[in-house]
């Protein structure tokens, strides 16, 4: 006959009454889903080191991957990352993607990562926007919809 293990009782908090940082995770929680407060300050670290990095939009690293003055390496690694950005890019030629960074460069308040990765993942409104990228909550609604709805006209008149 086989022991069952009995759980202690985890006190459960009050979702409605947490007041969490950034990078803090509540003590009782702990699904593997979750980050633990270590990985949660990495991962905002790793954010804050992006803030500053040269990014390129997958457009961009698409034209470089296939313009290459070399011939190309034919490894797997390199033709994954080929399949991924002809699948994931948004805009077909150099022009395009330059207008998009251009038109994002405009707004001063938006870092080179924002900036890469608005133009990546193409939201359609201000909301969607600031719930996959949280650092826009610094952009007033009205403004990033602007950029958003000339990004998007972008899209639809591409040669």
């Amino acid at each position: 006959m086989s022991r069952l293990r009995h759980r202690p009782a985890v006190e459960e908090e009050d979702a409605s009454a947490l007041k969490l940082g950034i990078g803090e995770v509540p003590s009782a929680i702990s699904r593997p889903t979750l980050f633990s407060q270590r990985e949660a300050k990495m991962s905002v670290f790793v954010i804050l080191e992006f803030n500053h990095a040269g990014c390129l939009l997958i457009s961009e690293v698409r034209y470089l991957l296939e313009n290459r003055e070399q011939e190309p390496p034919d490894t797997a690694v390199y033709n994954k990352t080929l399949e991924y950005v002809k699948t994931f890019a948004k805009f077909n030629t150099t022009d395009s993607a330059s207008a998009v960074r251009e038109t994002l460069r405009r707004e001063p308040n938006l870092t080179q990562f924002e900036t890469a990765q608005i133009a990546n993942l193409c939201p359609a409104d201000a909301e969607e926007a600031k719930s996959i990228i949280p650092s826009l909550v610094k952009i007033d609604d009205d403004r990033l919809q602007a950029l958003l709805d000339e990004i998007q006209t972008m899209r639809k008149f591409q040669s």
